[in-house]
């Protein structure tokens, strides 16, 4: 066995009984001050959703689940194909040129009421 590989095998060792001693710490932590390990509760609470999330893969219906699915995905379909897109498209457009005109023409007012305001004064 190489020096290189003697120092490596000796620093993974100093690691891991370094992060075994950090765990064994966390493992005794109790930040809330109630008398039960951090840990303790995590696995308590993972334990508690665990439960529930299968308790509800347990009672859900999955052939309902894809027909739903499906008939989601047929409506939009069926949404999709009822409205003409070119007409949808210009119609677009036009609202975008009319709202262009509507803004200008608002910028015009602002201008000549601030005119008129100024000439009255």
């Amino acid at each position: 066995m190489s020096i290189k590989q003697k120092l490596t095998g000796v620093a993974v060792d100093s690691l891991v009984d370094y992060l075994k001693d950090k765990l064994e710490q966390l493992k005794q932590l109790d930040l809330d001050h109630d008398g039960r390990t951090d840990v303790d509760q995590i696995k308590e609470l993972l334990g508690q959703v665990s439960a529930r999330v299968k308790d509800s893969l347990d009672s859900t219906d999955f052939p309902k689940l894809a027909s739903g699915l499906e008939q989601i995905m047929s409506g939009a379909s069926l949404i999709g194909s009822s409205v003409d897109r070119q007409k949808l498209a210009d119609a677009c457009t036009e609202l975008g040129t009319a709202m262009t005109k509507l803004g200008n023409l608002l910028e015009l007012g602002v201008h000549e009421m601030k005119q008129i305001d100024t000439d009255s004064q």
